[in-house]
């Protein structure tokens, strides 16, 4: 089976899909494709023209989650959605709650130098959404969700990268800090090799993307 996820390596949605492939043993990387995102050979595969795609053989496949659901049913190794109906419901509900509340804020603090007026809010809306999510987490989650690596912590571990990137200048690691259990989730699964990796790999995209 050959496999290719294209897109950057500091792209949270694109690191959601690498790391589930990575937690079922797939070893893979996130690749740039060489003609473009907007060329007319990725809009054949994605009219979208966005990142990330899966491409396997001919089946082309975009959408973050889609792809790491995919990945999940496709791939040998643990499955990252779990079996019992509650679980896997929490699951998909953190990762909702995620991508409706946290992804949006964090998208303000990215363009706070040209909107500061729109980082106050989107601290606001990011403690909201952290709070949502620890809500729905048990004091005996070692991981997102249970005690084994999901899908949820595919999901969320790309985007807290970001409360640790955005700490020195917007004290956003206070957020996270500001919910032990999260805080204590975010502390185990950065240490973790699969966390580890990601986030090497988002702060050296950062890097690059700030050109240092």
């Amino acid at each position: 089976m050959t496999i290719h996820i294209y897109g950057g390596a500091l792209s949270p949605f694109v690191m959601r899909p690498v790391l589930a492939a990575r937690a079922k043993g797939l070893d893979i990387s996130p690749e740039s494709y060489e003609a473009g995102i907007k060329s007319d050979a990725y809009r054949a595969m994605t009219p979208m023209a966005k990142m990330p795609l899966l491409v396997d053989g001919d089946f082309a496949l975009p959408e973050s989650q889609v792809i790491a659901e995919y990945l999940d049913a496709v791939l040998p190794g643990p499955k990252l959605l779990p079996e019992d109906a509650q679980e896997a419901a929490r699951v998909r509900l953190i990762i909702r709650l995620a991508d409706l509340n946290i992804v949006p804020h964090l998208g303000a603090l990215f363009r706070g130098r040209d909107n500061p007026e729109g980082v106050a809010p989107a601290m606001a809306g990011l403690a909201e959404g952290l709070g949502f999510i620890a809500h729905f987490r048990k004091a005996s989650d070692a991981f997102a969700v249970g005690d084994s690596f999901t899908l949820a912590d595919a999901a969320l571990i790309p985007l807290f990268f970001f409360f640790d990137a955005f700490a020195r200048g917007m004290k956003t690691d206070a957020l996270v800090a500001g919910q032990p259990g999260l805080a204590a989730w975010w502390a185990h699964v950065k240490a973790t090799d699969l966390g580890a990796r990601c986030v090497a790999e988002q702060a050296a995209g950062l890097k690059a993307m700030m050109g240092g």
